[in-house]
């Protein structure tokens, strides 16, 4: 087993910046949010964990440690790339998201073969509230080598952005197609009940939008009518006089 074994990449939830949706949340959904606060504790030194944070003195990337052992091919020590990964994820912890990102963007740099770096780069560049940046960072990771638990979370994740956007017969495809992935690969992990739940509140939402918008043109259309009725009977009026 390589040292790198310690520092997994495919833990079977997405981290919180793609885990919720505004008015679309369910318990699967809302879970995935634990994930980040255990990223953050095990990003940070043992000495860090001990000492709890006060607002005077916020969480800050950890320091570097010269008895860390270093490998550039992450066999027996940590790599240039698994630096900036740390770097990066504790910069995010921090709300550092301007850190975040130019940490994840350095780990690419190093390697562009790698999934998780532009898995990591969306999720920052999501919380910065870059919503285009965030796809394309995830659609470039699918194309990119990783786990099929990092390729599920990033399958989650464009699902996700796609019910952001409100983009919804993306969003169900995007989810069916997380669904699709989850069956082909059980041993991804990842959330099935979740294709459906979620299946369901988009086509709930979509016939919400069509029966307001039939509301919404009798709503017009009876305006028009009063006002035709209001000038022709104000034509009327003038007649008269």
């Amino acid at each position: 087993m390589s040292w790198t074994a310690s520092v997994r990449d495919d833990s079977s939830r997405p981290r919180c910046g793609c885990g919720s949706l505004p008015r679309m949340q369910d318990r699967s959904l809302a879970a995935f949010a634990s994930f980040f606060v255990a990223a953050a504790v095990w990003a940070a030194p043992a000495s860090a964990q001990e000492q709890p944070a006060t607002s005077a003195s916020p969480p800050t990337a950890p320091a570097a440690d010269a008895s860390v052992r270093k490998d550039p091919q992450g066999q027996t020590g940590i790599s240039p790339y698994m630096e900036q990964i740390l770097k990066g994820q504790a910069s995010f912890v921090a709300r550092d998201i301007p850190g975040a990102i130019a940490a994840f963007q350095d780990a690419i740099k190093l390697d562009a073969a790698r999934m998780l770096g532009f898995y990591r780069l969306g999720e920052a560049m999501l919380e910065s509230g870059n919503m285009a940046e965030a796809e394309a960072a995830w659609t470039t990771a699918l194309g990119k080598k990783g786990t099929d638990a990092l390729q599920a979370k990033v399958l989650f994740c464009l699902a996700d952005l796609r019910e952001r956007q409100k983009n919804w017969q993306a969003a169900r495809d995007a989810w069916g197609t997380y669904g699709t992935f989850l069956t082909s690969n059980p041993k991804a992990g990842g959330y099935p009940a979740t294709v459906t739940e979620r299946q369901k509140q988009i086509d709930r939402r979509v016939k919400d939008e069509k029966d307001y918008a039939a509301v919404k043109e009798r709503i017009v259309q009876r305006e028009a009518e009063r006002q035709k009725e209001a000038e022709e009977n104000a034509k009327k009026d003038k007649l008269n006089r």
